[in-house]
């Protein structure tokens, strides 16, 4: 968990932050320190000349020289070079060349310990060493070139010596003012430092206050501990959830509490703790008391000052878990449910629609049935007169053929003739409207039983519905009347739509006209764009609420129930325009202004019917 560090660079490190700061109030000194030192040099050069003749004018221009450098390096911003070069020339000039001259009453050599002090201070403990090491060397070997006469000193000018004096101690003066300066900024930053830390560790403080409290108010059970994993605190929650009491749990280990059922597990979850943590790791606990119950395991290292230490939250599954698992088991026995059922509903349904098409079959039988009645009677008064007057010709003739055994009178003969031709006249009549009966009848039942496509002309088809429905309606004092214009032809199904216009017609007849005389029916019909034709079926009778009027088209829906009315004629007639005709039909009412209903169909139908109109 511990990056290697390198010894070399913690020295490096140190001396980093034993280096005083220099500011530009700093570098102005040294600008002051060094000019001063290249005038002092200089005027140092002129008075060897004046007063000593010469001697020691080899150290004034080597002093000229490192002045010039120390300002040629501030220009240059190079600071440091500037302070070793200003250091190192007050140190080694005086050694060099005051030794050299002088020996070791050199008026210059208390400027070497103030340049050792200085470059301990600005530059490097290494450099105060070097420093030293070189001046006491220095010192050792001009003592020796003394002793054996290599070097042969000479006695100074006393003001030669006075002014080199003063302008060492002038020197010696600004690199006081710079240290001293030098000094309380880092004394003022130290004290910033310790201020700021003082901070941070009142921040912390708080801080670690703040995580104790919501540590120990988390919801969640927690526990904290070492990297050895023995525990160092527990949350209420824990305690509340586990059963233990926090004596028996702090400074335990995890190892030696058993909480985990399973070894492996808290190996896995100790190993990925030391790396980048644990999220929402499923695992089986222990409680106090025995009981297993399963956790979601999330952990988190930190470091502190005593060490690393681990914070780990549990989250109980086991509540969860079970009601998912007996959510499973009702979406099991409800799919199962569900199955059984949708197969009785779907039995329950092919039987409603066998008994459906059963009692639509019968509406249709039912309605053919009293058609075939109706005709019947109808058929019965123009048959019974035609065999009335079939048997009155037969008299007649047995008697016109007596007559001729016996002899025959022109006026018998005229006699016969007559009562022959009235007799034709009201046999043709008879027997004409029996096969006008009977023709309507025959198309309109093989239309309807048939369910054939062919060609035909509405108007030709609201007749038959006429003729075939006048016996019932001849019963009534209602009127059907036909308006239907002559040229609107259809490729489609007559005897569907024939169907819905009898069944629209019985509607009126059984519903609509209850308690009222002398009804009256219109049939009309006109072109619309796109090959489309509209049908009107009005009646004046006595409306429909608008509570019923959503339910009419609805299977059984009658107001007649238990009356004789079984519900399916307008639902027959809707199932019809809509699939078979390939139509809307649509119905507007008003109590007691009648009904309309508006049919639309296509002049040319599909080529098969969507859905077979019995079903």
């Amino acid at each position: 968990m511990h990056a290697n560090i390198d010894p070399v660079d913690v020295v490096h490190a140190q001396e980093g932050r034993d280096r005083i700061q220099i500011n530009e109030v700093g570098i102005q000194l040294l600008y002051g320190i060094a000019i001063t030192a290249f005038f002092a040099c200089v005027a140092a050069f002129f008075a060897n000349l004046y007063f000593g003749k010469g001697i020691g004018n080899w150290g004034a221009i080597a002093g000229t020289v490192i002045s010039a450098l120390v300002v040629h390096f501030l220009r240059r911003k190079r600071v440091k070079f500037a302070l070793m070069m200003i250091l190192w020339g007050f140190a080694l000039i005086p050694i060099v060349f005051g030794f050299r001259t002088f020996g070791f009453n050199a008026p210059g050599i208390v400027c070497v310990p103030i340049s050792i002090m200085a470059a301990s201070w600005a530059l490097s403990v290494r450099h105060a060493i070097a420093m030293t090491a070189s001046a006491c060397l220095a010192c050792v070997a001009y003592y020796l070139f003394i002793q054996y006469g290599v070097i042969v000193p000479v006695q100074p000018d006393l003001l030669a010596r006075l002014l080199i004096l003063i302008g060492v101690l002038i020197i010696a003066l600004l690199l006081g003012l710079v240290g001293v300066w030098a000094l309380r900024h880092e004394f003022t930053r130290v004290h910033e430092l310790a201020a700021s830390l003082d901070l941070k560790a009142q921040e912390l403080s708080r801080s670690e206050a703040s995580f104790s409290a919501l540590f120990l108010s988390n919801p969640l059970p927690s526990i904290s501990g070492n990297i050895d994993g023995q525990l160092i605190d527990v949350n209420h929650a824990f305690i509340s959830d586990f059963g233990y009491t926090r004596e028996q749990l702090l400074h335990q280990s995890i190892n030696s509490l058993r909480i985990f059922e399973s070894e492996d597990q808290r190996k896995i979850i100790a190993r990925q703790t030391l790396g980048k943590g644990v999220i929402g790791y499923p695992v089986m606990m222990r409680l106090a008391s025995g009981e297993l119950r399963n956790f979601l395991v999330s952990t988190a290292t930190f470091e502190l000052s005593g060490g690393w230490r681990f914070v780990a939250s549990f989250l109980d599954q086991t509540d969860r878990l079970a009601a998912e698992q007996a959510q499973h088991v009702l979406n099991v026995e409800l799919e199962q449910r569900v199955e059984t059922r949708t197969t009785e509903l779907s039995e329950a349904l092919q039987s409603l629609k066998r008994t459906q098409s059963e009692l639509v079959q019968s509406e249709k039988l039912a309605s053919l049935g009293s058609t075939v009645a109706g005709i019947a009677h109808e058929l019965n008064t123009p048959v019974g007169n035609a065999l009335m007057v079939a048997s009155a010709l037969q008299d007649q003739r047995e008697q016109f053929e007596a007559g001729l055994d016996g002899g025959l009178s022109r006026s018998h003969l005229n006699q016969f003739l007559s009562h022959l031709h009235d007799s034709a006249d009201i046999l043709n009549r008879n027997l004409s409207r029996t096969a006008d009966l009977i023709n309507s009848f025959k198309q309109v039942a093989v239309d309807q039983t048939s369910e054939q496509r062919r060609r035909f002309s509405l108007h030709e088809v609201a007749r038959e519905v006429v003729v075939t429905l006048s016996p019932t309606l001849r019963k009534t004092s209602h009127q059907f009347i036909n308006q239907v214009l002559e040229g609107i032809l259809l490729d489609s199904f007559p005897g569907p739509l024939e169907q819905v216009l009898m069944n629209l017609t019985n509607n009126a007849l059984r519903h609509g006209f209850e308690g009222r005389q002398n009804g009256r029916i219109l049939l009309q019909a006109d072109l619309l764009p796109e090959n489309w034709v509209r049908i009107l079926f009005q009646d004046d009778g006595v409306g429909i609420s608008e509570q019923n009027l959503q339910k009419i088209f609805d299977p059984f829906f009658t107001t007649k129930l238990g009356q004789g009315g079984s519900g399916l004629g307008l639902s027959i007639a809707y199932n019809i325009v809509t699939a078979m005709l390939g139509g809307r039909i649509e119905v507007t009412s008003e109590l007691g202004k009648g009904t309309t209903f508006t049919i639309e169909i296509p002049l040319t139908a599909s080529v098969e019917p969507a859905v077979n109109s019995a079903s």
